[in-house]
Order: C-alpha cells, then sequence, then structure tokens
C-alpha cells in the first residue's frame, strides 16, 4: 500500500508589538570622543577616520529602542525579557574639540540621534530568537597569517568577534558555533560553486540538516602588508628614517573579508557584502597572534575590531526583520512537533503559518 508523507515548516511572525510594551527614546544629543593616527602628514583622512569612530561609539550610547516582553501565568511574571536596539541616523553632528599629540590626533563631538527602528515597508521587527550558525572564515592565502601568527582568524573571528558581539548587542539572535565547517568549496569563486551536472549556483546543499535558520559564513581575501619591504628612495636617509618611522604607510596592512548569509532550510544565498580596511602593523615579526591584547593594541587590530562591529551591525539589520521559521519534526492527526521553543520566544497562544516543503512517497 502507498503511503504519503509531507515535511512543513512553520513561519512565525508575531511582531514584537503584540503582548509587549515598548518606549520610543526621543531624539537627543550625545557626545562622543574618537581617535585616529595621522599617516604622511594627511590630517583630513585622521580627521574623517577619528569622527567616523566617534560617529560610531555616538551611535552605541543612544539607546533609540527598547521592547519589553512580559510573560504571566496565574497572575504571576514567569518571564520578562528587555531588549535595547541601538540602531539610529546620525545628524546635525558638530566637532566640538580637536586635540593633536604627536601622532595621535583627537575629536570630540556631539549629534543628534533620530531612532529608526521600523523594518522595510513598514513591517514590525518580530520578537523571536532567529537561530544563526557561524562557520569558519578561511584565509585564500593563509601563508599571509605567518606575519604576526594569525593563523587562528579563520575560527576566533567568527567565534570571539562576530558571534560574541552579536549575542551581547542583538538579544533577539541565538547565536552559535560551527567553526569546524567550511562551507565553500573553492574560495577563490565563493560563494558561487559547480554542481554535479555543471551547474554554477549560489546554494548551499546540507544546510537544513544543521537546525539553524541562517549560516553566516565568509572568506578572508586578504590580509598581507603594504610593502614590508619596499623599493629604496633616492635620498638615503629618507629610506633610512621611512624604514624606521613606525607609522609610515610602509607598515599598513589589508584586510579584506567577504560575509555570506545562506537560508539554511533553502541553502539560498540571501546577502553578501565584502568588507575591506587597512591599519598600521607595527609588531614587525612578533608573533602577536589574533585576538590577543597585543593585537587590539596594534593600529591595524583597532581597525579591524571596527570592521568586525559593521560586520555585526549589517549582520542584525538583514536578519531582524526576516520571519522566524523552524521545521515541523513531527506530525500526529491534528498535533505537530516543532523543533523550537519557548527559549525562541513562542507562547502559549502565537498564531502560526504553515506551508508544504516537499512529499515523499514510501510504500
Amino acid at each position: 500500500m502507498k503511503h504519503t508523507f509531507t515535511l512543513f515548516y512553520i513561519f512565525f511572525n508575531r511582531p514584537i508589538t503584540n503582548n509587549s510594551r515598548e518606549a520610543n527614546i526621543p531624539p537627543a544629543f550625545v557626545e562622543a570622543e574618537g581617535s585616529a593616527t595621522i599617516i604622511n602628514g594627511d590630517l583630513i583622512e585622521a580627521r574623517r577616520v577619528a569622527v567616523q569612530q566617534a560617529s560610531e561609539i555616538a551611535t552605541r550610547q543612544a539607546a533609540a529602542f527598547v521592547s519589553a516582553s512580559t510573560r504571566m501565568q496565574d497572575g504571576q511574571i514567569i518571564s520578562d525579557n528587555v531588549r535595547f536596539s541601538s540602531s539610529g541616523i546620525l545628524t546635525d553632528l558638530t566637532i566640538l574639540e580637536e586635540k593633536l599629540s604627536g601622532n595621535e590626533l583627537s575629536v570630540r563631538i556631539r549629534a543628534r540621534i533620530q531612532p529608526s527602528q521600523d523594518c522595510p515597508g513598514g513591517l514590525a521587527e518580530v520578537a523571536y530568537q532567529r537561530n544563526v550558525g557561524f562557520t569558519a572564515f578561511p584565509m585564500v592565502i593563509p601563508a599571509q597569517a605567518n606575519v604576526g601568527g594569525l593563523h587562528e582568524m579563520s575560527v576566533r573571528l567568527p567565534e570571539l568577534t562576530l558571534l560574541g558581539k552579536l549575542k551581547q548587542i542583538f538579544l533577539v539572535f541565538n547565536s552559535h558555533t560551527a567553526t569546524h565547517l567550511q562551507i565553500h568549496p573553492n574560495l577563490d569563486n565563493a560563494p558561487t560553486q559547480m554542481l554535479d551536472d555543471g551547474t554554477l549556483t549560489n546554494f548551499q546543499r546540507h544546510t537544513e540538516q544543521s537546525n539553524m535558520q541562517f549560516i553566516v559564513s565568509g572568506v578572508i581575501r586578504d590580509i598581507r602588508q603594504r610593502n614590508p619591504q619596499g623599493a629604496r628612495e633616492p635620498l638615503l636617509i629618507t629610506d633610512l628614517f621611512h624604514r624606521i618611522e613606525p607609522n609610515h604607510e610602509r607598515n599598513l596592512r589589508a584586510f579584506i573579508m567577504d560575509v555570506y548569509i545562506h537560508d539554511a532550510l533553502s541553502g539560498g544565498l540571501i546577502w553578501q557584502k565584502r568588507y575591506m580596511t587597512a591599519g598600521i602593523w607595527n609588531a614587525r615579526d612578533a608573533r602577536t597572534g589574533f585576538a590577543t591584547d597585543a593585537f587590539w593594541q596594534q593600529d591595524y587590530g583597532d581597525k579591524v575590531r571596527r570592521e568586525m562591529r559593521q560586520v555585526v551591525a549589517d549582520i542584525n539589520d538583514r536578519l531582524r526583520c526576516e520571519p522566524f521559521t523552524a521545521r515541523i519534526t513531527q506530525a500526529e492527526q491534528n498535533r505537530i512537533w516543532i523543533n523550537a521553543g519557548s527559549l525562541s520566544g513562542l507562547n502559549p497562544g502565537d498564531r502560526l503559518s504553515v506551508f508544504r516543503r516537499q512529499t515523499h512517497y514510501t510504500l
């Protein structure tokens, strides 16, 4: 006798505003400081970098949106969750003060933070925690990590820098480590890969088995020094001075990385972006390691840290408005079981939508 059974997936779209209380904090002025190293006497570029750093700090200081969800049972509060979001638009920026100390330029700014909390199309942000898995971020040229001993960057960057910040700042994500996985077989062509029939695709196979909703992966394209040796300059004294000068552009080191987000249920690529920066590397051949105090104290380490903050903010902006999904693991008459529960923010009475993914035929 032939039987059929169907796999279903549930989509949840309970907005934060349901069963929750919200507080819109009006636009306010905030002050913040930033600093930058002056390279080759370029004061304008240093000022731009310092103002950018101060702007990032000002944005994080302003909690533009607060959402609290309270669950009660028999007249008693059994869960009370508060989430702060610091996303906003910076306006009316004014430089209040500039200080120059050696090659370091410090600025203090004053700006107005305009809250920006709505999802595209006027949709409300959903309150459920989305499961996000982070894979390894392999290097295209691993030998570039020899300078500084940065070989662990492929694993520790997604583990500590990205996943850690996402957990700390954006509570709407339940992040998981899967840095033992490298999902891009050909780093040069990532995220494109060739299927067995010769078809080129950006889809990833077998991501559904991870039980995640989204998979974040990446490829570190370039971390080489711009010109650690360099050709000699015409004047011997000038050449010697530039080789000794720690903040000379000879010591600039690149950081170029691509980040991808795949829908784990379908395997489809839903977002990608390239991040590029550079900073002074003064450690020379010292093996600082990645994500150590010695690494972060480098101008290069500080630039990488800022870039990672932007990556985390971009991931949040891309995923916070996505509907929460979970797989139906079992069905029996009019009852179903799903691989999600109260830890994801599900509450009794939530309305769920079901759609069919595929049908299997058995004898």
